[in-house]
């Protein structure tokens, strides 16, 4: 069974039309994969709609009165949370593969190519950016409980906290000092990469740290808002 699909595959690959139409897209190194990248692609807007069938059929009228564009996003979210929970725990044991903490710039793993689906390189800290998708479980999450009327609820509460506790820990704390470890090895080892391509994704890299602050204090802000008591109870309370 296994060598059908293979042999199956590889025809696919080898298809004249798909080999022409990746170099005409200026993607000839896309050839040998378009076959899994269709067959992704199909499965997530499988997993969107069957998603909004059942989430119509677990909560009712709540769901069925959202608006058609709410349903898609819904839908989306869900191929979202299923992906990001999904590569998180692929990736946490590339940190314990022996292979890449031997050398963290080249070292190869076949676990770790098989993950990420791309060039054998960086291995070890491509694991280290693919954790920032730990907080967007829960950003996802606060996003369901407005659509299902829990706004402000205690729930929505504990999953703020879990929200900011992750983003600040994965993208405000590893995320800097895994960047930081990043280019003191490439620094160190050095590389054939052109000075100007090395700055280019150093000046995008601090400028998403950056970024990451801003939302972050954007964030903290919007729970702020959504969960300090109004000034109507406020002043209830004090009579």
């Amino acid at each position: 069974m296994t060598s059908l699909l293979a042999a199956n595959y590889q025809h696919l690959v080898e298809l004249p039309a798909a080999q022409s139409l990746c170099k005409l897209a200026g993607l000839p190194m896309l050839a040998p994969y378009w076959p899994a990248l269709v067959a992704l692609a199909g499965l997530c807007q499988l997993l969107r709609l069957s998603s909004n069938a059942l989430s119509s059929l677990v909560f009712g009228a709540k769901f069925d009165s959202l608006t058609a564009r709410q349903k898609y996003d819904w839908g989306i979210r869900v191929v979202s949370q299923i992906h990001a929970i999904t590569v998180v725990l692929l990736a946490i044991p590339i940190f314990f593969k022996q292979e890449l903490l031997n050398d963290k710039l080249y070292g190869f793993d076949n676990y770790a190519s098989w993950v990420y689906a791309i060039k054998p390189s960086l291995q070890y800290y491509g694991a280290s950016f693919i954790m920032f998708e730990v907080s967007t479980i829960f950003l996802n999450n606060s996003w369901w409980m407005d659509k299902l009327g829990m706004t402000g609820s205690r729930l929505q509460l504990y999953n703020a906290i879990a929200l900011l506790s992750t983003y600040f820990v994965v993208r405000l704390v590893f995320g800097p000092y895994m960047s930081y470890r990043l280019f003191e090895d490439l620094k160190a080892h050095g590389t054939n990469t052109s000075v100007a391509v090395y700055y280019f994704y150093r000046i995008a890299n601090h400028s998403i740290i950056l970024l990451s602050y801003y939302w972050f204090y954007l964030m903290v802000s919007a729970v702020r808002k959504r969960f300090a008591p109004s000034k109507g109870v406020k002043e209830e309370k004090t009579e």
